[in-house]
């Protein structure tokens, strides 16, 4: 029964991708209104460093994306259309500057107790809650067939409409930065599923990373997203000069990719290489290296799995391994981690107190369904930096408010639990406190946590007590009650400050450097030196990882006495 009911899950998102692929262009044109990937916004370059004007941006990371996507599911008998739909839109949720803008706004609402921020899952939630496309792909299908609104249209026009979780399945689940080399789709997945998913996504740390999509189409987004980026990844390396000529550790793997279809002989691909390095025809080695993975895919996979064969996931999981200890830790510049996670904080402040000030979120909470604030207010800040936020949550709708307020009540929870079960691995010695830049609220309460089980922990031991699973659980239960509420933000504070993150996650490169200079975060010197081009920097000097900037917060957190009031 449990493989019929399979197969008859399998054959129902046939025929929906089938119906998809029929109006593609149609919803193509809906989503095309909110897709602002444009040449000014960050891929692994950011957009403010770049010095050649050919390094890759989000928009033609996209478009090559989709290219690659489409040449694939033609090869396998994928619904092509589908699939091109979900590669162009799959990176429409991504942040200023790139992972940079998501890592810093994610680790500020992990800092706080408010979950945590993805671009597969921002997207999602803005194309459903925010902008509801839904509805305006519906209102366009039937203002093709009007005059045609007979029963037959209406409910092939509805099922469409309901089909749409797949392609927004496709570009939550897309993430792909793990390292199979075979991607089976959960073929089982209900909308249902797919829609707690995005909620996990915002709750549950690094739950992207684990997403099964529900369709082969879906599955196909995390091969291709690699086999589009790894090859630029180098190649913009080249083109900024953080790497001045590809080594005998790149060589190395170039040529065994090069070679694997054994129509170059090494010493034919280390002259295409070379030539092409030294003609600075990158694109050529580029698309060379994507041609090689793109095939390797068709010919390893079929309409009900993606895969790439294991030496070549080897190959192309080795040069990303290769680019990011060569290449993408020099992105990370120390002073933008200096100046751009301060400031997020600093704005994400400034919109809550202006929201609890206006009483703005009682106002959104008990609206009628356009929920449109007062045009007094948005008269009142017209001449201030913050205006545009004040448009921005104008532009508020019911189930917008309703989902984050869901969100958030999960998010807290979670991280509640999270916290006591760190906290009290750390009074049973199983674990050190963990300490990260950005964390310092966090690891406090965390200390705080520690502290009260470790005396719960001695009085039981001097007792003689035998501490058994249901003793812990009482600790933590004693925690939730008695400490809880003192250490972690109001439903009024969370809603008010998540509000302010949603609202800098929506906005592009250049309109984030706008608000910075605006709000005076950024002054005439910082930024001249935020925006100077990576060939004008000694990146040895000036770099910095993640991993780097985490570490310095661990003398400075330590030595906080144990209790501290939480800030």
């Amino acid at each position: 029964m449990e493989g019929k009911n399979k197969q008859e899950m399998y054959e129902q998102k046939q025929e929906a991708m089938k119906r998809l692929s029929k109006y593609a262009s149609v919803i193509n044109l809906v989503l095309s209104d909110y897709n602002r990937k444009s040449t000014d916004e960050t891929m692994m370059i950011k957009s403010f460093r770049k010095s050649n004007i050919e390094s890759t941006n989000r928009k033609t990371h996209s478009e090559n994306l989709e290219n690659i996507a489409g040449f694939i599911a033609e090869g396998i008998g994928l619904k092509v259309p589908v699939v091109k739909l979900m590669a162009r839109y799959h990176d429409i949720g991504h942040t200023f500057l790139g992972h940079s803008g998501e890592w810093w706004l994610s680790e500020i609402k992990k800092n706080i107790g408010l979950g945590y921020y993805t671009h597969n899952s921002i997207g999602v939630r803005d194309l459903i809650y925010t902008h509801h496309v839904q509805d305006e792909i519906r209102d366009s299908l039937y203002a093709i067939y009007v005059g045609e609104k007979n029963d037959e249209i209406q409910e092939e026009i509805e099922q469409v409409c309901d089909d749409l979780w797949l392609i927004f399945d496709g570009i939550n689940s897309h993430n792909g930065e793990l390292s199979e080399s075979i991607y089976i789709p959960n073929f089982n997945k209900t909308k249902e599923d797919a829609e707690q998913e995005l909620m996990d996504c915002h709750t549950k740390e690094g739950f992207d990373k684990r997403v099964v999509p529900a369709t082969t189409e879906a599955s196909l987004m995390r091969l291709c997203d690699k086999i589009s980026y790894i090859p630029y990844d180098m190649i913009d390396g080249l083109r900024e000069g953080m790497i001045d000529k590809l080594d005998t550790e790149y060589m190395d793997v170039l040529v065994a990719i090069l070679t694997a279809d054994k129509k170059m002989t090494p010493e034919e691909a280390v002259i295409f290489i070379n030539t092409a390095v030294t003609k600075q025809k990158y694109n050529e080695l580029a698309h060379k290296l994507q041609f090689i993975f793109a095939k390797d895919v068709m010919q390893n996979s079929t309409k009900e799995k993606t895969a790439m064969s294991g030496k070549m996931s080897e190959y192309m999981h080795k040069l990303r391994e290769i680019n990011n200890k060569k290449i993408v830790n020099y992105v990370l510049m120390q002073e933008d981690h200096e100046v751009y996670p301060k400031a997020l904080e600093e704005l994400m402040q400034e919109y809550k107190e202006i929201m609890i000030k206006e009483n703005m979120l009682r106002h959104l909470n008990g609206a009628s369904e356009d929920m449109r604030l007062s045009e007094e207010l948005t008269e009142k800040y017209k001449d201030t930096p913050h205006i545009n936020f004040i448009k921005y949550l104008v532009r508020m709708n019911r189930s917008d408010f309703a989902w984050t307020e869901t969100m958030l009540e999960q998010a807290g929870k979670q991280a509640i639990e999270d916290e006591l079960e760190e906290s009290l691995e750390v009074a049973k010695k199983n674990k050190t406190v963990s300490f990260a830049k950005g964390q310092e609220k966090r690891s406090r309460r965390i200390r705080f946590f520690t502290q009260i089980f470790e005396e719960q922990i001695v009085h039981m031991q001097e007792k003689g007590h035998q501490l058994e699973e249901e003793d812990y659980e009482k600790m933590k239960e004693f925690q939730r009650v008695n400490s809880v509420p003192k250490l972690y933000l109001g439903k009024e504070e969370s809603l008010a400050l998540e509000f302010g993150a949603k609202y800098l996650a929506s906005l592009s490169d250049t309109e984030f450097m706008d608000l910075l200079r605006q709000t005076g975060k950024v002054n005439d010197v910082q930024y001249k030196s935020l925006t100077r081009k990576y060939k004008d920097i000694d990146l040895k000097k000036e770099y910095m990882t993640h991993s780097q900037w985490d570490k310095i917060s661990a003398a400075q957190s330590q030595a906080v006495e144990k209790g501290q009031e939480i800030a």
